[in-house]
């Protein structure tokens, strides 16, 4: 993988982006580390799920703002963020490393230049193109090997402390002299010069212009570029023409673009640390090795450097200056607290030990006065062994489920729906999994989808509507082993921390189960009058479906013959989101005063959402017709269905047809 190092503020993200898209889009296997102090790692967290699709990746290189001491800039032009190129030996183990500054854009594909051998020289260079007695510094590939050899950082700014020499080109130049070597032109075309040029007579400028046909990386600078208002320099359609481009549409020029990989980050657990001071015992080497954990790391106070420079990492999380109600949160959320700050708060000890938070230390941190059964000290070199001790944590925490969060019972749910006319929304792992940014088989992941399905969870029980989720929360005994493994060992991992955000809100839930009273059930006794109460929802009343095309559901079974009258709305069988607006138009049209049954998917939600001014009942009914089908044949297994939609034999494949005329005079509407 070849290796490109960029420096850069966080005033300048709009032009590192565009510099990093024109990359991209012609260099694929890349890795491009960008050094920094003030960029939000949040920003790397996002481009990285991009860039990691085809086999790229940026590197979020934090440094001490201080690093250059006292050092006085020679203008007020340069920032002290370009004299991070300096660090690169420091901070790169690469023995070839291309360095670009943030504000060009590559037009070529950069082998070539990864392939030139150094023989005697420490980096190669284009000449300036003002100044052809000096090499610019925008475009160098450094021989990485002997800068780290011969201690180059040092000796840079050391010579950076030279009254005079105050800028990154100047020290350049001095300190390497004729050990640079020339870059081909075309590698650093300094365009937005010709203004200064033009009314200076500096003919060299032009003719350097005029021996480079095509341009491989273009160098926006002076103070005429593209990104200003306005400019007179040319090219600067160049820039916005990648400054422009999706990251997705990048992503597509070397494969199929994965929506489900752009989302936020998820963990397997929670560690709490409260810092004191800011030396701590061990942090960044665990934080290394346990990257399936988010570190969060909370002070009263704000944080030095020691600290700062954690964010890099995808799973660390600082509060500073942190208030009671957030630092109680992070406690609440926590499965586990580190004791390994060398100075003690016991106000924050008391909350965890409160909170039967378990809480690990090494015996040079740890906390004398503490009587507590769950307070477990290592040696100071057993690092490994605490490692392993918190990945028992996870699974145990993995192996059943660690959340409050109540849900009412399948007769207790139905009861409501029967009683007091609830409305009903129902949510299962499919729902979750796209809230978590996956798709499922019947709808591609939808970031407006699933902000709509996280939001509809989160806001709970409204008006007359009854807000379901799986009710598994309590005592899983009562489901088959295969259903127990599901939600052990996919469900509760999986959406850990969105469970934590619905445990936090003290919502209760109705039971998803009100349509899955059957299958899944270790005591099936019950589900006979399950059914009978279902089936009373819609007894002698004027019924519309709204279904996926192949749901058909009651057809070849007596799940709906007690309705008075049946209409159906056939939908898309798979992404029916994208019709929504039709589809709830076809049920505004076609509601009168019946009972609305719903059986899409995700979509459904929506829609009871979306139609709340309608008088109309409207449930969320989902597999219900495969649950019956099941019930009624006595199977203990799932059996797949011919002539229709099947619960989780989800592709619908070699469905037969049906001749049903009762069936075909109830569809009114076709949505395709």
């Amino acid at each position: 993988m070849d290796t490109i190092a960029l420096d850069a503020d966080v005033n300048d993200l709009n032009k590192i982006e565009t510099t990093l898209k024109s990359t991209f889009l012609h260099n694929q296997h890349v890795e491009i580390h960008i050094i920094n102090f003030n960029i939000p790692h949040e920003w790397f967290v996002n481009v990285n799920q991009y860039v990691n699709q085809f086999g790229s990746k940026i590197i979020d290189e934090k440094i001490d703002p201080n690093f250059l001491g006292d050092v006085q800039l020679s203008s007020d032009q340069i920032k002290k963020i370009s004299f991070g190129r300096f660090l690169i030996p420091d901070l790169i183990s690469a023995d070839k490393v291309l360095y670009l500054d943030s504000d060009l854009i590559v037009t070529d594909n950069l082998q070539s230049i990864f392939q030139m051998n150094f023989d005697d020289k420490m980096l190669f260079a284009v000449h300036d193109y003002q100044n052809p007695d000096q090499f610019n510094s925008s475009v160098m590939l450094i021989n990485n090997k002997r800068w780290r050899e011969e201690k180059m950082s040092s000796k840079l700014i050391e010579m950076s402390k030279k009254q005079g020499l105050a800028n990154d080109q100047a020290i350049i130049n001095e300190v390497f002299k004729d050990k640079i070597g020339k870059l081909n032109l075309s590698y650093n075309y300094q365009i937005g010069l010709e203004k200064n040029a033009y009314w200076n007579n500096k003919q060299v400028v032009f003719d350097n212009y005029n021996r480079v046909p095509i341009p491989r990386i273009i160098n926006y600078s002076g103070d005429d570029n593209p990104f200003n208002l306005v400019s007179t320099g040319d090219l600067r359609n160049n820039w916005w023409q990648y400054h422009n481009l999706e990251w997705s549409d990048i992503v597509k020029r070397y494969g199929k673009f994965d929506k489900s990989k752009v989302r936020r980050p998820e963990f397997d657990a929670e560690a709490f640390i409260f810092a004191r001071v800011a030396e701590t015992k061990d942090l960044e080497l665990l934080i290394q090795k346990l990257s399936n954990v988010r570190f969060n790391i909370a002070s009263y106070t704000n944080m030095s450097w020691l600290l700062e420079k954690l964010v890099k990492y995808d799973n660390v999380q600082l509060y500073p200056f942190v208030m009671n109600p957030t630092l109680d949160n992070l406690i609440s959320n926590a499965d586990f607290s580190l004791d390994i700050n060398y100075l003690k708060e016991d106000d924050v000890t008391e909350k965890i030990i409160n909170q039967q938070k378990p809480i690990l230390s090494f015996e040079e941190t740890k906390n004398n006065n503490i009587s507590y059964d769950k307070y477990y000290v290592f040696a100071n070199d057993a690092q490994d062994e605490m490692v392993e001790a918190i990945k028992k944590i996870i699974d145990k925490k993995k192996e059943t489920s660690a959340f409050d969060i109540k849900v009412k019972d399948i007769d207790e749910s139905l009861d409501l729906i029967l009683n007091k006319h609830k409305s009903v929304i129902r949510f299962g792992d499919g729902e979750f999994n796209i809230i978590r940014g996956e798709s499922i088989f019947y709808q591609d992941y939808n970031k407006e989808l699933a902000l709509r399905l996280e939001s509809i969870i989160l806001s709970g029980n409204y008006d007359n509507t009854l807000i379901c989720l799986p009710d598994v929360f309590e005592d899983l005994a009562r489901y088959n082993d295969y259903a127990q493994r599901t939600y052990k060992k996919r469900f509760f991992p999986q959406n850990a921390s969105f469970l934590k955000r619905i445990e936090q809100t003290k919502n209760w839930y109705g039971s998803t189960f009100v349509s899955r009273p059957y299958i899944d059930l270790v005591d099936k006794s019950e589900s006979p009058g399950y059914f009978e109460k279902l089936r009373r929802i819609w007894n002698q009343r004027d019924v519309l479906i709204v279904e996926g095309k192949y749901s058909r559901s009651g057809v070849g079974n007596n799940l709906f013959d007690n309705a008075n009258s049946i209409k159906r709305i056939l939908c898309p069988a798979k992404n029916s989101y994208e019709k929504i607006d039709q589809i709830e138009q076809a049920i505004r049209n076609n509601a009168q005063n019946r009972l609305i049954l719903l059986m899409l998917g995700p979509t459904a939600k929506v829609i009871v959402d979306d139609l709340q001014d309608l008088n109309n009942q409207k449930i969320d009914i989902g597999h219900i017709d495969s649950e019956y089908e099941w019930f009624k044949m006595g199977v203990t297994d799932k059996v797949k269905l011919k002539n229709k939609h099947t619960a989780e034999f989800n592709r619908d494949v070699n469905i037969t047809p049906i001749h049903d005329k009762m069936y075909s005079n109830q569809i009114i509407e076709r949505i395709e």
